[in-house]
């Protein structure tokens, strides 16, 4: 297995594992009405993705360094690139869907209450997880459409 396809796993477990776990706190906060301390769980599911990554990836790479294969840059690259696209067109997507929810809801007389800390906690969790599902699905198209040798 190539150090990048390695690095991809890593990336796809602890996403999922930390990510879950913040958007699992993050739902029973808003089910209690509290927004206290989302930010410090924000700042540690954040510290805890780049540490476990950045540890994993280096312990792996290291106890594997003999039998790493070379990256193959052509398929690889190639992959690469088109999983990145989609999940560009996907985070767009979501942005514009958010756009229009806001218009609409303008458009109605409706009033999503974004004022207040609670809506603020929520719109900022809501670009959050349109980057961490864009992320997530980057890493698993190109784990995807890497060639198997």
């Amino acid at each position: 297995m190539t150090h990048r396809r390695t690095h991809l796993w890593i990336s796809l477990v602890v996403g999922l594992a930390v990510w879950g776990a913040y958007f699992a706190h993050f739902l029973q906060q808003m089910r209690r009405g509290e927004t206290g301390g989302l930010a410090l769980w924000f700042l540690g599911a954040l510290a805890v993705i780049v540490l476990a990554e950045t540890v994993a990836t280096s312990l792996i790479a290291w106890l594997f360094r003999r039998r790493a294969r070379p990256l193959d840059e052509g398929p690889t690259l190639q992959a690469a690139l088109k999983a990145s696209h989609v999940a560009l067109m996907l985070l767009i997507l979501l942005a514009l869907t958010a756009a229009a929810v806001l218009a609409l809801a303008s458009l109605f007389g409706w009033t999503l209450n974004l004022s207040g800390p609670r809506g603020q906690v929520v719109a900022a969790n809501a670009l959050l997880a349109m980057v961490v599902v864009a992320e997530l699905l980057r890493a698993a198209l190109t784990l995807a459409l890497i060639p198997r040798r």
